[in-house]
């Protein structure tokens, strides 16, 4: 490779050849140490271009680097293909919904699918996640795995709500005596441990990113209609 001018912006040409990545760039020390950060990337300095196997999670690293302002990036036909076929999708935070965005993939379809309250908005053409517990420990092992990329901060909006924190913190008491995060809508609740998933052996089921639970069916609504009836008879007696 050889050296860029100074005060340019980084040049790299991405091709995609079978299995492999290929990438190739002018000399420029910013370039290099984004390189390094490739997973499993190789140079091979006969041919003077970097090297890397083009599987889920080299891919994912790829689309970051790909879209890096700093950098000026030429994308082979192959390539840009390849990227939007089996690149990451994306998972934003939007108005307190979690939304997940991707081109088809009848793989990552049934990984979503199996999302516990997610439901597809076909104006947008993306997935919608209710903000529960389940649902962001489903979520998170996603975005481990590479399958998606999000902001760091709905990263850790994700770990507060698997931790069974709300925005503030506050760690809220749930049915099975674990913290939970109750949503507003009615929605499931997956209990996992306590009487009621010891009383319920046969509605015991596996969940992905849960384990073994008993769902129940929770109807806020519902219930502020039962409690606000039952404070209307206490007050008439």
């Amino acid at each position: 490779m050889t050296a860029g001018a100074v005060g340019e912006r980084p040049r790299l040409l991405v091709d995609l050849d079978g299995g492999l990545v290929h990438l190739r760039a002018d000399y420029d020390p910013r370039l290099v140490a984004l390189m390094r950060r490739l997973p499993e990337r190789r140079y091979v300095a006969e041919r003077a271009e970097w090297v890397m196997p083009a599987r889920r999670p080299a891919l994912a690293k790829l689309c970051e680097l790909v879209e890096r302002p700093e950098l000026e990036v030429t994308l082979s036909e192959r390539a840009r293909l390849r990227l939007e076929r089996h690149g990451p999708g994306r998972l934003t935070l939007d108005k307190g919904e979690l939304r997940l965005a991707f081109p088809y993939n009848p793989r990552r379809l049934k990984r979503v699918r199996a999302i516990p309250e997610r439901r597809f908005d076909p104006d947008s053409k993306s997935w919608i996640v209710r903000p529960t517990r389940a649902g962001s420990l489903e979520l998170l092992r996603l975005l481990d795995e590479g399958e998606f990329r999000s902001e760091p901060a709905v990263r850790r909006r994700l770990e507060m709500l698997a931790a069974g924190q709300d925005g503030d913190g506050e760690s809220r008491p749930s049915d099975d005596g674990g913290a939970s995060r109750e949503s507003p809508i009615p929605h499931w609740r997956h209990v996992t441990r306590g009487p009621i998933f010891n009383a319920s052996p046969e509605r015991q089921e596996w969940v992905d990113g849960v384990g073994w639970c008993v769902r129940i069916r929770v109807d806020p609504a519902r219930r502020r209609r039962e409690q606000a009836t039952g404070t209307r008879a206490t007050r008439s007696t």
